[in-house]
């Protein structure tokens, strides 16, 4: 498995853990509940600008979220939710 689908699939565990409390289905939960990149990064056992990196290929390929703005000081991430 390479980097990038290490860090996607970490994105939708975070995701699915903390959807599954905070939010309804089909919308998006508030930004504190979003991973942040060091929960990530943790997860992936990678520095934070790899997953950084990784994290903003991911969201140019359509396949998961950045914050419009900083949470807390740090940028969160969540999957993109179906239509």
């Amino acid at each position: 498995m390479s980097k990038k689908e290490d860090v996607l699939k970490a994105v939708f565990e975070l995701c699915e853990l903390r959807e599954d409390s905070k939010s309804q289905r089909g919308q998006l939960p508030d930004l504190e509940f979003w991973p942040k990149t060091r929960d990530i990064s943790d997860r992936c056992d990678t520095s934070i600008y790899v997953t950084r990196s990784l994290l903003l290929q991911l969201v140019e390929e359509g396949k998961i979220i950045k914050s419009p703005q900083l949470y807390s000081n740090s940028l969160r991430w969540f999957v993109k939710l179906p239509r």
